[in-house]
């Protein structure tokens, strides 16, 4: 399974620079000009509605962490690494069959379960390094600009997002198998991405709909970066992308790949 971790990984090498750099370099923007905007940021956000600044997880801007919760972490960046997720879990499975390598695969000693466990431990360690890589940049930034930015504060607001973008992961894998057709799984699994976004935002905009966030993994997120991690959100939503994928795995393994 190792071996076949690391084939996934070898072929999707580029999506480190491919992702994470553009995130690290948006991130690192982010930082470096909230030293020249931190004023007018102030007046600006006092003006807002109280809902409006609580759905966006603005609060009061009032340091660099809150504004790059704000710009990045709260909407960009786990939408983009969800997205990158299950587009990782579908390229080492419906696009393999859809290449013809699947076939190839499974033609050696290698069982359906295995290679699914391997695609989803290949999106994960995938996922980890991208977000380090916007870290690491996002953190460059900060102290070329003498912002400011609180290393374990960036470190628990980017970590933040591992968890709910490899539960998108284990939703590509379920996806997988029903259709092997890469737009279908993708495609459905980023609505649903989007879907639970949207749901989480008007159950914040509109206190008679909290009830709606339910449905939604968004409601679990949180503000790492200023609140830290919570322990027992991260470890859940981990808890609940493995079971989802091993729901995924046993489903697929049963599924006839000719349909």
């Amino acid at each position: 399974m190792i071996a076949l971790a690391a084939a996934q990984l070898h072929e999707r090498r580029r999506s480190l620079l491919a992702w994470g750099l553009p995130i690290g370099l948006w991130s690192a923007f982010v930082v470096a000009i909230y030293p020249s905007v931190e004023d007018a940021l102030a007046k600006a956000v006092a003006s807002y509605p109280e809902a409006l600044k609580q759905a966006f997880g603005i609060a009061e801007l009032a340091s660099v962490e809150q504004y790059l919760n704000a710009e990045m972490l709260s909407l960009i960046v786990p939408l983009a690494v969800g997205y990158l997720a299950v587009r990782s879990v579908a390229s080492g499975l419906s696009g393999a069959a859809e290449s013809g390598r699947l076939d190839v695969l499974l033609s050696a000693p290698v069982s359906r379960r295995r290679l699914v466990a391997a695609g989803f431990a290949a999106a994960a360690v995938e996922l980890a390094a991208v977000l380090a890589l916007g870290l690491l940049i996002c953190l460059l930034g900060s102290v070329l600009a003498g912002s400011g930015l609180s290393f374990a504060g960036a470190l628990a607001g980017y970590a933040n997002v591992w968890p709910l973008a490899l539960l998108f992961a284990a939703f590509g894998v379920l996806v997988t198998a029903w259709s092997l057709r890469t737009p279908i799984v993708t495609g459905s699994v980023a609505g649903l991405l989007v879907a639970m976004y949207v749901a989480d935002l008007v159950g914040r905009l509109d206190t008679n709909l909290d009830w709606v966030r339910y449905g939604s993994v968004f409601r679990y997120y949180g503000r790492a970066i200023e609140e830290g991690i919570d322990p027992l959100a991260f470890a859940g939503l981990t808890a609940v992308a493995a079971l989802v994928a091993a729901l995924g795995a046993i489903l697929f393994d049963r599924r006839d790949l000719a349909s």
